[in-house]
C-alpha cells in the first residue's frame, strides 16, 4: 500500500467529517485509521527511580539514584536522578553523574560509556576524600 495523500477529519455520529472544501480523488481506495491522540501516562517518580537504581546496579555498581527532577532532554520529557555512591555506614557521595529515565516509556537513556564515566568520577571523588581525611 502506497499512501498518496493524507486527510484529517473527525468522526461525528458514525460518519467521517473532513475539513470543509476537502475533495477526495474519485474512485480512489480509502483506508481509515483511528488515531489515539491521548498522551501516554506519565511514569511516577517512584517507579522511575526503581528503573534508575536497577540500571545503576547493573552497569555501575553500588550506587543509588536520588533527587528526582522532571526535565526536558533533547525534546524528550525525562526523570533525572543524581547518581550517588552508596557505602555502608558512610554518607552518600556525589552526585557522580546523572541517570535519565524516559518519563513515558520508562527506558533508561544512559549508555555504558556514561556508566564508565560515573565509575571514574566516583573513584576520583573517593580518592580525594580519603586523602583529605589523612
Amino acid at each position: 500500500m502506497t499512501i498518496m495523500a493524507s486527510y484529517q477529519g473527525v468522526v461525528k455520529k458514525g460518519r467521517i467529517r473532513l475539513a470543509p472544501g476537502t475533495e477526495l480523488p474519485e474512485d480512489s481506495r480509502v483506508y481509515v485509521v483511528i488515531a489515539n491522540d491521548e498522551p501516554a501516562p506519565l511514569l511516577d517518580a517512584h517507579l522511575a527511580r526503581r528503573k534508575a537504581n536497577g540500571w545503576l546496579i547493573s552497569y555501575v555498581g553500588n550506587f543509588m539514584a536520588q533527587q528526582p527532577k522532571l526535565t526536558q532532554l533533547a525534546n524528550r520529557l525525562v526523570w533525572q536522578f543524581g547518581a550517588f555512591l552508596a557505602q555502608r555506614d558512610v554518607p552518600h557521595v556525589g552526585p557522580v553523574g546523572f541517570v535519565y529515565v524516559d518519563a513515558y516509556g520508562g527506558e533508561v537513556l544512559n549508555t555504558p560509556d556514561e556508566a564508565e564515566e560515573m565509575i571514574t568520577h566516583a573513584t576520583t571523588l573517593v580518592a580525594s576524600l580519603s586523602s583529605a581525611e589523612s
